[in-house]
């Protein structure tokens, strides 16, 4: 794949939204033309998943409900990220 597809593919899977095209960028970004860019991808959002999670278990522990929303919606949009990338 090059770094054109990765990008349609993500833009199809994940574009159009703030955190969508946040993740685009990172992730074209550290893009390798070795064929190593597909485990660094899922690596990446690997740690980006965890994150959230762990977000919204603070936001859920604290009660900022909207908080959590936003996150859950971030994270629906990672495993989305992901999807692709596989």
């Amino acid at each position: 794949m090059t770094k054109e597809e990765f990008r349609k593919a993500l833009e199809k899977a994940v574009g159009g939204t703030v955190y969508g095209e946040e993740i685009i960028k990172d992730l074209v970004g550290h893009f390798d033309e070795t064929g190593k860019y597909a485990q660094d991808a899922k690596d990446r959002l690997d740690d980006r998943i965890g994150i959230l999670n762990g977000w919204i278990k603070k936001h859920e522990a604290e009660g900022a409900t909207a908080k959590v929303a936003e996150e859950k919606a971030n994270l629906e949009i990672a495993k989305l990220a992901l999807a692709a990338v596989e």
